[in-house]
């Protein structure tokens, strides 16, 4: 198993999965299908596609664009990650429209991906979505990559199980701890309210990260009867760092503006503006006020208007399989057999053509009464017996 990681997120190492029952996939036609069946105990699949240059990741990014130089495998994949395509959900584009809009996030999510349906698989090059805010100067578009509605899930799951915290009268609570909820002046109706998270670690020994989100819709409002103010305000969600008395930061995710410095410019990409790109950690810290709402407010606010796919089990079974039962051919690899781990914009990619293949509401939407809670969902590497 992988080392560093606490057991509830290791995989397989590579090793391993290659002393699993091997099966080949040569071409990316139905490849969501033959990751599907395979049995998460017994099987491994080795992509090696009869083209040396086919690859999952789509072709623009394995080349220098100033040397046209051809990167490596994991080069490409780091650039496809930050800069791939992301499906622009169909959102009111004004401040007024959205005011006036009937929909919540999950529509929104639901009328663009149904266009994953209409593309063949071996097509489909998307490794997230995306929407722009409407509230005042802020353009920063945002982006969601598919493999974080998995991980942040998970991050979920894991603290449901096993990270205890003391909540009041010092009765000690299983989850993401949420400190605190500001959510009493009046201008929360409009531009929602901020919260302060703690987020376990996947690594051993590593404490918990605190962070704030902002702009959580927490007031209930009706679509169908009045202003949409919790659309708008969730289309502006974010994270921030938050400190200490002494002015020392947390220890926390890593704050948006700096994690945007940190990410060059592909001169191929379309980008124009600064781009907001959601970590797991915001997809656990969000699920965890989620939680806490419904379990001591009663109130589905921040559930109605969640902005990020929540996977069935279907999709967190998928995902198991991506982790543990795949290797990929990679030619620019040293090693004897050049095999490795799917990198994460080809899980993104591969998750996309899961959502085009079985559907919208069977991979990327959480069913309560047909998946259960997030709690009892099987992250385990060969499938509970």
């Amino acid at each position: 198993m992988t080392s560093g990681k606490k057991q509830y997120f290791r995989i397989r190492t590579e090793s391993e999965i290659k002393e699993l029952n091997q099966t080949s996939a040569s071409h990316q036609r139905d490849l969501v299908q033959r990751i599907d069946g395979l049995d998460p105990r017994m099987d491994a699949l080795i992509i090696k596609f009869d083209d040396p240059d086919e690859a999952i990741i789509p072709d623009r990014f394995f080349y220098d664009p100033r040397t046209r130089e051809r990167l490596t495998g994991v080069e490409a994949s780091r650039k496809a990650y930050k800069h791939g395509l992301a499906i622009s959900l169909p959102q009111p584009r004004t401040l007024k429209e959205t005011y006036a809009s009937k929909a919540i996030p999950l529509e929104l999510r639901e009328r663009a991906f149904r266009r994953l349906q209409r593309m063949r698989q071996q097509d489909i090059k998307f490794i997230g979505y995306s929407w722009i805010p409407v509230f005042g100067n802020d353009k920063e578009k945002r982006v969601v990559n598919l493999d974080t509605s998995i991980r942040g899930s998970k991050r979920f799951s894991y603290a449901e199980n096993y990270s205890v915290y003391k909540g009041p009268k010092g009765i000690e609570k299983f989850g993401i701890e949420v400190v605190n909820v500001y959510d009493d002046a009046e201008i929360v109706r409009k531009q929602g309210a901020f919260a302060i998270v703690l987020v376990p670690a996947e690594s051993e020994k590593t404490p918990r990260y605190r962070f704030k989100l902002v702009h959580v819709p927490i007031l209930p409002n009706n679509p169908s009867h009045e202003l949409n103010y919790n659309l708008a305000t969730v289309m502006s969600l974010r994270s921030e760092v938050t400190f200490r008395d002494d002015d020392e930061a947390y220890v926390g995710r890593t704050p948006h503006d700096i994690f945007i410095g940190l990410e060059y410019k592909f001169r191929q990409s379309r980008e124009e503006n600064p781009v907001l790109r959601f970590s797991p950690l915001d997809v656990a810290g969000y699920l965890g006020i989620v939680k806490q709402q419904l379990t001591e407010k009663h109130n589905q606010t921040p559930l109605q208007y969640n902005p990020f796919a929540l996977p069935s089990k279907h999709w967190a079974r998928f995902s198991v399989k991506c982790d543990s039962n795949v290797l990929v051919y990679d030619p620019s690899l040293s090693s004897k057999d050049k095999l490795r781990h799917l990198h994460l914009a080809e899980k993104c990619i591969l998750y996309a053509r899961a959502i085009g293949h079985f559907g919208h509401d069977d991979i990327s939407y959480w069913d309560p009464t047909r998946d259960g809670i997030f709690k009892n969902y099987d992250w385990s590497i060969g499938g509970k017996e």
